[in-house]
């Protein structure tokens, strides 16, 4: 799977608070808006991902939680950059050095939106759309 930049960056900016990201999210792409809400904590995003069969969203989520299963998942199914986006913030030195190393600094910009989320705990608006589903 090849992600969209566009949506990556759309995501980083919704993990930051801007509910018209989030909204466009939803509406565009709603595998990313349920990745967003599964990071803050929405289970039922995850599950909605699940059946949605977008295993790799559900797994990395799992991996930035710190489930080193997960993260060797994502790294058989070649899935690089959020390998390193999990591995950065679960203070792994060497995958901040492979995102700079890489130019791919809207993974970096990604992974500091989601540790501002997470202690944030900004599931406001990142939630209400997968209660829907859940």
């Amino acid at each position: 799977m090849v992600h969209s930049l566009k949506k990556i960056r759309s995501l980083t900016k919704a993990l930051r608070g801007d509910k018209t990201e989030y909204a466009r999210l939803m509406k565009e792409s709603p595998e990313y808006a349920a990745m967003g809400a599964a990071l803050v904590g929405n289970t039922a995003a995850t599950h909605w991902l699940l059946a949605q069969d977008n295993k790799t969203f559900a797994v990395f989520v799992d991996a930035v939680i710190g489930n080193k299963t997960a993260l060797q998942l994502l790294m058989k199914e070649k899935q690089y950059e959020l390998a390193a986006v999990s591995n950065m913030l679960n203070e792994d030195e060497e995958a901040l050095k492979w995102l700079e190393k890489h130019k791919l600094k809207d993974y970096f910009d990604f992974a500091m939106a989601i540790q501002y989320a997470m202690d944030k705990e900004v599931e406001n608006d990142l939630s209400g759309y997968f209660t829907l589903y859940g």
